[in-house]
């Protein structure tokens, strides 16, 4: 219990700073919604789940903006940065669902349903150590981002095993680290500066 007489746990105590709102939040819903929900047989892979993964990703808009891009595409690296596409490298609906239930992971492109990331989250702190943990992005072209939306069954809201860079690899998009926060890698745009 909290030191407050209101009774409330002693995370919601915490919630001063802007990233722990947006977890206590989140948190709050998964415990008060998504988990009786999925313990009366919902689904949070598959159709019929109800909205809560679409609803999740919005609450969490807040984390996933803080966080900066870390990889990068030689083709994206060539275009405006106003033109390249912020792709979740695991994507942000795999990541929910290991916040909620990693047991929820789509059995059609996991071999197991062990947590990739630390899941299920026990707290808004758990929930943000777990969301920092697996959330990686990555600048890609709009072509690029098709091609990895194609990739393979599940591929747009799965990481086989937790595996985000299979579907690069299936894809055939090869990437780079960026240099540092946000900053991308000199490249050679020849002569023309094309």
């Amino acid at each position: 219990m909290s030191a407050f007489s209101s009774g409330a746990p002693d995370w919601q105590a915490s919630v001063d700073q802007p990233r722990q709102l947006i977890a206590a939040k989140a948190y709050q819903l998964i415990v008060d919604e998504v988990r009786p929900f999925l313990a009366a047989g919902g689904r949070l892979w598959s159709k019929g789940s109800q909205g809560y993964p679409r609803h999740l990703r919005q609450m969490l808009q807040g984390l996933d903006r803080a966080h900066t891009v870390t990889f990068v595409t030689h083709d994206a690296i060539l275009i405006d940065e106003s033109q390249r596409v912020v792709e979740h490298v695991i994507p942000m609906k795999r990541i929910l669902i290991e916040i909620v239930d990693p047991r929820q992971a789509d059995p059609r492109s996991n071999s197991t349903l062990a947590p990739i990331g630390g899941g299920p989250a026990t707290s808004p702190e758990n929930l943000l150590a777990i969301f920092d943990r697996l959330l990686v992005k990555c600048w890609v072209t709009s072509e690029e981002h098709d091609r990895l939306n194609r990739a393979g069954r599940s591929f747009q809201w799965d990481a086989p095993d937790g595996d985000g860079w299979a579907r690069y690899r299936q894809a055939g998009v090869a990437v780079t680290p960026t240099l540092g926060v946000g900053e991308i890698p000199a490249v050679d745009r020849g002569a023309d500066g094309a």
